[in-house]
């Protein structure tokens, strides 16, 4: 059951999201509307490249301010449609990733054991298995523990060239899936958000359905 918790997160986020959005919108009199939703991106492309290092800059700090992942990928697919979401989505992460990998790193494997447990042995012996398949596996899919992989790659000192190379193809992948549903926010179509959500949840539960693929997924032993 925990290992579905992620997935209904993402789902009740995005529906207490949509609650507390129509709650303000009449509270203050906005109208979300096609019109509104363009605006917000035109006022992203008149601040320049401030626009896309903010929102990598996000990305990155993220886990720090308590933001969910899902939510703020997809909101880049809002704010800067699909192409960049995935470019600047991908930036983010593998950055954050970098950033991770550097906190395992230097405060070592007693630091990483206080704070994830039993994981961290579990996790240790996946990436010492299956190596680059494993991270990659990980960090593509949306409910991989990624954030826990990438601070026990980092306690273990694996090469990092290798961790780089892996987070720079894994990430936009993994950015991708919510750019598609934050691009499709932008038609204002509410059957088309819903039919790529339902294709996301699908393409989400498919890797479950393969025991080794799942209990990789969930940080167990395969």
């Amino acid at each position: 059951m925990r290992g579905w918790l992620p997935l209904f997160t993402f789902i009740g986020a995005l529906i207490a999201l949509l609650m507390v959005g129509r709650l303000l919108a009449g509270y203050f009199g906005i109208e979300l509307t096609l019109d509104s939703v363009h605006d917000f991106r035109d006022w992203i492309d008149s601040i320049g490249w401030w626009g896309p290092l903010a929102y990598v800059v996000l990305v990155v700090i993220r886990l720090f301010l308590g933001l969910s992942t899902h939510v703020v990928l997809t909101l880049g697919g809002v704010a800067f449609g699909l192409t960049e979401a995935i470019i600047w989505g991908g930036v983010g992460l593998t950055l954050s990733g970098v950033v991770q990998y550097g906190l395992g790193y230097y405060l070592g494997s007693d630091w990483v054991t206080r704070r994830l447990g039993d994981k961290n042995e579990r996790l240790q012996r996946i990436l010492s298995r299956s190596g680059v398949p494993a991270l990659f596996l990980i960090t593509v899919h949306p409910l991989g523990p990624q954030s826990p992989m990438t601070i026990v790659a980092g306690a273990v000192q694996f090469p990092f060239a290798r961790f780089v190379m892996t987070m720079m193809l894994a990430s936009p992948i993994r950015a991708s899936i919510y750019a598609v549903l934050g691009g499709a926010v932008l038609e204002f179509d509410l059957w088309l958000i819903a039919q790529i959500t339902l294709g996301c949840v699908v393409l989400m539960i498919l890797p479950f359905l393969h025991r080794k693929t799942r209990r990789l997924l969930l940080g167990m032993d395969t």
